[in-house]
């Protein structure tokens, strides 16, 4: 029974903390490489596989911080969320994505809540929204 409830919990902490989840085939090999944010750092993560034995075991590999003043995923959710006035808890992130916009950095962000899809684009230096679309 214990198991099961930390079964459960580790899977909704990954849904909730993930960015990006990218499948890599190389051989016979599969790698899932998972991005996800925690405060104020970017942790990347990675599961292996291969066809004959599955390993759970998530092995932590980059520590990435932000640099050069720029804000952290989770605020730039915050700007966006609190732009809108929808709580993190009602929110179903689709796309969180530090890009370049015009030489400048800039988080892509899509969300749906209250059954209207939002996409941000929000300024990774200053924090301001570039872009407001809601559908």
């Amino acid at each position: 029974m214990k198991k099961k409830v930390i079964d459960k919990n580790k899977k909704e902490f990954m849904e909730k903390n993930m960015i990006n989840k990218k499948i890599i085939k190389k051989g016979n090999l599969n790698y899932t490489i998972t991005l996800m944010v925690f405060l104020l750092s970017v942790n990347l993560l990675a599961k292996g596989s291969t066809d004959y034995v599955k390993k759970e075991k998530l092995v932590p590999m980059v520590n990435i911080k932000t640099s050069n003043g720029q804000i952290t995923p989770s605020r730039a959710k915050e700007i966006a969320l609190g732009h809108v006035g929808v709580s993190e808890g009602s929110a179903n992130f689709k796309k969180i994505k530090l890009d370049n916009k015009n030489g400048r950095p800039a988080y892509e962000i899509e969300f749906i809540a209250n059954s209207s899809r939002y996409e941000f684009t929000i300024d990774a230096v200053n924090g301001s929204i570039i872009k407001f679309e809601k559908r």
